[in-house]
């Protein structure tokens, strides 16, 4: 069995591009790497292959492949940083007083008053994108453990190691020309229809719309909006010069407005 591992840091897009690569190969959603959870991303599992796809946000040293293994069945989704801080804002939960939010954690009346009343006020928007601001330029494994390193850590052991990287702004506006890229890296012929198909089944819409019409919603939300460019409305202007005066050379060199 050959497998394809997707990577990404967290909230990069690598739940939709994980389920794109399984479906251009006719493979199925194996799971997370290495790890026994629950995931979302997982379907496909009646495609019959000698592939098995699966997501990942480990670091490079993480994956314990050989060098050669992942320089032909890995792929890296790299996203926009300051795109990452909106859904990653959304995303986790934060917990800026701990021991109040244990209080509220012991019954479920409690639980949701904590989540409906509380957390908007003491966790807040701003604070929220703070946080997940100081977790892409420096590492925080108190927002989550994969979010320990920053953006640029996660990213460039994997470039260095000759990992093709897809960016998740190019999958939105050429999805077929990045489609291609990705089957040509892993050594599988498709048709353009095959390939047309294939984008269509995985688009947000398209993937949205089924799984709120088989009832599940839970899903259906982690896909959000599939956008790019909201930090330009969204994150406020003093994180927006953090970004920029921490990582310009490297959002330039992605040719990510900086």
């Amino acid at each position: 069995m050959k497998n394809i591992i997707v990577v990404g840091y967290p909230k990069s897009g690598c739940t939709w591009a994980t389920r794109l690569v399984a479906e251009l190969v006719g493979c199925p959603v194996a799971g997370f790497w290495r790890l026994e959870k629950k995931e979302i991303a997982i379907e496909g599992e009646n495609r019959v292959s000698d592939f098995r796809c699966y997501k990942s946000h480990h670091q490079l040293a993480e994956l314990l492949l050989p060098a050669d293994e992942i320089k032909k069945n890995v792929i890296y989704v790299l996203r926009d940083p300051r795109d990452i801080a909106i859904s990653g804002a959304h995303h986790f939960t934060f917990r800026p007083y701990p021991r109040l939010a244990r209080l509220f954690h012991g019954a479920r009346r409690l639980k949701k008053i904590y989540q409906r009343a509380l957390y908007p006020l003491v966790a807040n928007q701003d604070y929220r994108l703070g946080r997940m601001t100081t977790a892409l330029l420096e590492g925080c494994a108190e927002v989550h453990n994969w979010c320990r390193v920053s953006w640029q850590e996660h990213w460039q052991p994997y470039q260095e190691a000759g990992v093709p990287i897809v960016r998740y702004e190019d999958l939105l506006a050429n999805p077929r020309e990045e489609a291609r890229r990705i089957l040509h890296h892993l050594g599988i012929e498709r048709t353009r229809e095959e390939i047309a198909t294939a984008v269509h089944n995985q688009s947000f819409e398209r993937k949205k719309e089924t799984l709120l019409q088989s009832g599940e919603t839970g899903r259906a939300k982690f896909l959000r909006v599939g956008k790019s460019g909201q930090w330009r409305e969204k994150l406020p202007a003093d994180l927006q010069r953090r970004f920029s005066e921490a990582l310009r050379a490297e959002l330039a060199a992605w040719h990510y407005p900086a």
